[in-house]
This record gives C-alpha cells, sequence and structure tokens, in this order.
C-alpha cells in the first residue's frame, strides 16, 4: 500500500507498507500495483493507543441504557427510560449517579420500575445496584460474598460493590457489542489500548482475539504479564504489609504495578505501599484523580507515571465546580505542573465510565473546560502537541515519547482530515476533527464514509 500527499513528521511525502511494516517514506514514491491512499496534504500519524480503558465494559455499554447526566437528570427521567424498556428482559444501565434520584436501594429502584429486572452501574464505576425483582432473580440473600452490601437486619440492599465478574458468570448469556465497539475505535484512529480491568485473568487473553487493536492487559496474580492492577477503594483499604507484599511478589515476577487512584488518600496509600516494597520501572498511577501538589515529589520519588483522563474535566466538569472545594480545583487530573515537575503523564479514557473520543479528550487537557465552558484547573492545561503525545506514547513506555514513523515500525497508522498545524493553531478543531482512515499492520480496516474515493486500487 502506497499513501502519499501525506505530512508525516512535518513534510509532505509518501509511504509505502508492505508485510505490516512501514518500509520507505520518500516524497518521490508512485504506485507499484498497490492500493493508493491519496491523503491530501493531511496528517498521518502513527495509530493512538489508548493507556486504560475496559473494552468489554464498553461494549456492554454500548448496549445499555445511559442513566446518568447529562442525558438523565431526574427521577421522573430515570422512572420513563426504565419502563419503556421491554418487560420480562433484563435492563442494564450505565453512568447513574445521586444527582439523579439519590442514594437508591434495591426497594426504591424497584419502584421506579416494577417487575423488571434491573441493574444500575454507578458513574464510578465500582458499584452496581439492583432493585428486588433481579436481586431474586440472581437469589443474591443467599450470596455471601463481601461486596454484597447488607443492612443491620442482615437484608441486602441491593448493592454490590466490585463484583463485576460475578455479575458476569451469572448474567453470561448476555453478549456485548464486541466487532461494533472496535469499529468505533478504529473510527477514531485508535490502533491499540491497554484494558486496564482488574477482573482480567490468566484466561481473558483469549477474549481479546477478536479485537483487531493490538491489546496490552493489566490483571490479577494469576497473569504471567502485564501490570497487576490494585484497586485501592478509600472506603476499605488493604493492611499496608499486605500491600507491601503484593507489590514485592509482582515485581519479583517482573511485573509492574498499577493502582487505582481517584482520592488523595488512595494516592497517599499507592505511595507509602510502592515506599515500603520499593518500585520498580512501569509502576503506574490509574486516574490521579486527586493529586495534592505536596504529593508530587513523592511520585517523582517512585518513579511512577501517571495515567490520566482529562475528558473527565469536560464531562464531570459541572459535578466537580459543585462538589469540589475550590480550593482543591487544581488537584483534579493534573497534567502541565505533572509533567513541568518530571512526572511521566499518558492520555487515556477510562471509558466507558469516561469519554471514548480521544480527540475531544485531547481537547479537554488543552482546554481544562466543563461542558458549560467554565474553567476548572487551567494551570493544567496543556499544548495540542503534549496533548497528541499522551496518545502517542508506546503501550509499554506510557509517557515517553511518541512514536514516529519510520521504516521497519509496524504500519499502524491514522489519516486525519487536515494537517497538523491546523490543531496547533486552533485547538477548538480538535472536537471536530475526523479520521478518515485507520490501519493496523498495514491494512485498512476503517475508512470514513466521505474518505472512499481517496483510496484507489
Amino acid at each position: 500500500m502506497l499513501i502519499k500527499n501525506a505530512e508525516i513528521n512535518g513534510r509532505i511525502t509518501a509511504l509505502r507498507c508492505r508485510g505490516g511494516r512501514i518500509i520507505e517514506i520518500d516524497e518521490r514514491l508512485t504506485g507499484q500495483q498497490e492500493t493508493v491512499i491519496d491523503a491530501g496534504g493531511c496528517a498521518v500519524l502513527p495509530g493512538l493507543h489508548d493507556h486504560h480503558l475496559h473494552f468489554f465494559a464498553l461494549a456492554a455499554a454500548r448496549g445499555s441504557l445511559q442513566c446518568g447526566p447529562p442525558r438523565v437528570t431526574s427521577r421522573a427521567e430515570l422512572a420513563g427510560l426504565l419502563r419503556a424498556a421491554d418487560e420480562g428482559a433484563w435492563v442494564r444501565g450505565v453512568g447513574y449517579h445521586e444527582s439523579v434520584a439519590g442514594d437508591l436501594d434495591h426497594r426504591a429502584l424497584e419502584a421506579l420500575a416494577p417487575g423488571r429486572a434491573v441493574r444500575l452501574q454507578h458513574s464510578s464505576g465500582k458499584m452496581w445496584l439492583l432493585n428486588t425483582t433481579a436481586c431474586e432473580r440472581l437469589q443474591l440473600q443467599g450470596c455471601h460474598l463481601p461486596g454484597v452490601q447488607r443492612n443491620a437486619l442482615g437484608e441486602v440492599t441491593g448493592r454490590l460493590f466490585r463484583m463485576d465478574r460475578w455479575l458476569q458468570q451469572r448474567l453470561s448469556g448476555v453478549r456485548p457489542a464486541v466487532h461494533e465497539t472496535a469499529a468505533e475505535l478504529l473510527s477514531y484512529g485508535i490502533t491499540g489500548f491497554t484494558d486496564a480491568s482488574f477482573t482480567n485473568h490468566q484466561h481473558t487473553l483469549e477474549q481479546f482475539a477478536q479485537v483487531p487493536q493490538k491489546v496490552v492487559l493489566m490483571g490479577d496474580e494469576s497473569m504471567p504479564a502485564g501490570a497487576l492492577k490494585i484497586m485501592l477503594d478509600e472506603d476499605r483499604l488493604p493492611e499496608l504489609d499486605a500491600l507491601a507484599g503484593r507489590i514485592r511478589t509482582a515485581h519479583q515476577q517482573q511485573r509492574p504495578v498499577a493502582f487505582h487512584c481517584v482520592t488523595r488518600t488512595e494516592l497517599l496509600v499507592a505511595l507509602e505501599g510502592l515506599r515500603m516494597a520499593g518500585p520498580r520501572r512501569g509502576d503506574r498511577i490509574e486516574h490521579g484523580g486527586v493529586i495534592p501538589a505536596e504529593t508530587i515529589p513523592g511520585l517523582l520519588v517512585a518513579g511512577v507515571c501517571v495515567v490520566t483522563q482529562p475528558g473527565f474535566i469536560a464531562d464531570r466538569g459541572e459535578r466537580y465546580r459543585r462538589d469540589v472545594p475550590a480550593a482543591e480545583h487544581a488537584d483534579l487530573y493534573r497534567y502541565r505542573t505533572l509533567l513541568d515537575a518530571g512526572v511521566p503523564v499518558a492520555a487515556s479514557s477510562d471509558a466507558p465510565y469516561g469519554p471514548l473520543n480521544p480527540w475531544h479528550n485531547m481537547h479537554a487537557a488543552v482546554s481544562r473546560r466543563t461542558r458549560t465552558g467554565q474553567p476548572l484547573g487551567m494551570a493544567e492545561a496543556v499544548p495540542v502537541s503534549e496533548a497528541l503525545r499522551g496518545y502517542l506514547a508506546a503501550a509499554e513506555d506510557p509517557g515517553g515519547p511518541a512514536r514516529r514513523l519510520r521504516p521497519e515500525v509496524p504500519a499502524d497508522l491514522c489519516i486525519l482530515d487536515r494537517p497538523l498545524n491546523d490543531l496547533f493553531a486552533q485547538p477548538a478543531a480538535l472536537t471536530s476533527l475526523q479520521v478518515r482512515h485507520t490501519l493496523i499492520d498495514g491494512k485498512l480496516l476503517y475508512s470514513s464514509a466521505d474518505s472512499t474515493s481517496s483510496v484507489c486500487s
């Protein structure tokens, strides 16, 4: 395949790929009985890598009801949405937040949709809420796993914490939209991703065989490679000695660790665990939802990369402005101050819990504004080039340098609808940018509807 009239590494040239790799880049290249794509002077980049998402949860969410802000904002809207679903079938809702209808238990949720088996996932991703009908179908009262919340009388409340794998096993007949979700990733130019699900285990890799993207997995202790995902939930934190033991064991197995850290307390526990166990190259802080300035030296000492999600500033910014004290706004999803201090930062979506579109997430990193245009932590804004680098760093080196197109590297490419200078000059253009083509190993796997005329064989 030949890609001509392409902006590559800052100049207009041509690129040929064969056997899954780039074999030459030269403006003098001409077609040789091969597929030719005319880039029309637009940018050709290495395929983007999303450094933290949850693929099968994302696929399942694409077939779920969106039950939280901004789509649903009131109890009446939620009730109408749930009651419109098919009676008798499982109703799966995602994105729920207390601002919609309060802290629901199984009875309150049942009253919103009587007789329908409903399960709502909280917007944090850590809790599922079941109504009475769903609790009865799953015989939840007889389940005594620690994630099942019970009241003072020993009755289930319908709230399940970190029990995704248990639910998956009991609802295994529900098929997520795997191919559609992979196609959506391709439409954004995403050729690889790191699946950060703590439920991944030694047999999970088989499930990703049908996904065209290049996948890196983190997961539990049963996995032979990849980062050990350590979930730190502020309301049930591990003993520090036990935490340090898990870290040491992972490091002895040549595995880095990746900490789920949304709150200040979770971050402090992670840093103390690393201090006790000793750091290893590749250790990561996932999210960094709250990073007080005084913890930044500790991040440097630990040598960790922070894998952040700037999209939350746009997606949940209004909620943060309302619920988080103004003095702490600067601590939310830091970016610029981490880089200035020498802490590596990689960008990601946390989809489906955060917005997936990487170009919109880059704009959020650049603008630091909420959906309504309100500023939030403006000192953390980064230039377009840095926001882009966050998605161009190699999967094995998040926070590292941006990959560059050159001979012999895999032909994982995305072709944009404009030159990079347009984005550098007008960052707002990130929100309207379209990917025209996406290739993985030199195979054209996605073309936008208005770009087919630029491809010929």
